[in-house]
C-alpha cells in the first residue's frame, strides 16, 4: 500500500484537490495521512473541513488535529490563548471565519459568528472536537507538532505538545526513545532546511518535517512512502 501523508493545509481547499490529483490518489488502495492545521490563513477552512470528513469516509484516511484546529475550537469557546488573538494576521483566523460566516466583519461580530457557527455546522466542529493526537503504522508514527522527548513512552506526550511542541522536539532528533521514523508538520520545512527557498520535506535522522508553508507563500507537500522509498510532490497554491 502507497502511504501519502500532506499537513498544514490551512484552508487552501483548491491546493489540497489538486494536489491529491496530482498524485493520483485512490482512496481505496492508497493510506492518507493528514497531520492537522486545516484552517486559518487561506480562504477555504470550512471547505477543506468538509473535504476531510468525505475522505474519511474510507478506512485508508486518518486525519490527525493540529494546533490551529486547536485556536478554532478555542475562539469559538471564548478561551483564546491570551498573545494569539485568532484574528490576527499572524494566526489566519479572520479567513476561517469568513468561510463560516461571510459577512463577517471584525472582533465586535464575535458574539453573532460564534453562535451562528455553533447553530448552523455543529457537525463540522465536533469532527474538529474528535480528531486524534497521533497515528501509528507499521513504519511510522504521524504527528501534527511532535512528541515530548521526555517521555520513555512517546504515548504519553501531553496534548498541547502533541499540537504545539517545537524545538523541544525536533532539536532531539537522533535521540529520541522511539523505534519508528517519525513524520510531523507544524514547522515550516524552509526553517528547518535553514534555508528559506526550499520547501520540500526535510529528513533528519529519525524524523521527517513535511510543512512545505503553503500559509507563508510556500507550497504544499504531499510525502509518499512506497515500496520502502520516499518520493514527494510540492505545489503552489492555486487558490485565490
Amino acid at each position: 500500500m502507497r502511504s501519502i501523508i500532506i499537513s498544514d493545509i490551512h484552508g487552501y481547499h483548491q491546493t489540497f484537490k489538486a494536489l491529491l490529483n496530482h498524485v493520483s490518489f485512490d482512496p481505496v488502495i492508497d493510506q492518507l495521512v493528514l497531520l492537522g492545521d486545516y484552517v486559518d490563513g487561506g480562504p477555504a477552512s470550512l471547505e477543506v473541513i468538509r473535504l476531510v470528513q468525505s475522505l474519511l469516509e474510507y478506512p485508508n484516511v486518518h486525519a490527525l488535529s493540529g494546533n490551529h484546529d486547536e485556536l478554532l475550537l478555542r475562539w469559538l469557546d471564548e478561551e483564546e490563548y491570551p498573545l494569539l488573538k485568532y484574528t490576527s494576521p499572524r494566526v489566519g483566523g479572520l479567513q476561517t471565519i469568513r468561510s463560516f460566516c461571510s459577512w463577517y466583519q471584525s472582533d465586535k461580530n464575535n458574539e453573532e459568528a460564534r453562535q451562528y457557527i455553533k447553530s448552523q455546522y455543529a457537525n463540522e466542529i465536533n469532527f474538529l472536537r474528535s480528531m486524534p493526537s497521533y497515528y501509528e503504522d507499521d513504519h511510522h508514527i504521524f504527528v501534527h507538532a511532535g512528541i515530548d522527548p521526555k517521555q520513555k513512552n512517546w504515548k504519553f506526550t501531553s496534548y498541547k505538545d502533541y499540537r504545539w511542541i517545537r524545538g523541544r522536539f525536533y532539536k532531539h532528533d537522533g535521540t529520541l526513545p522511539v523505534g519508528k521514523r517519525i513524520v510531523f508538520g507544524h514547522v515550516s520545512c524552509m526553517r528547518l532546511h535553514k534555508d528559506e527557498a526550499n520547501c520540500r520535506p526535510w529528513f533528519g535522522q529519525q524524523i521527517i518535517g513535511i510543512d512545505g508553508g503553503i500559509k507563508l507563500g510556500k507550497c504544499l507537500n504531499a510525502l509518499i512512502f512506497e515500496n520502502d522509498e520516499y518520493t514527494s510532490v510540492s505545489m503552489e497554491s492555486r487558490d485565490h
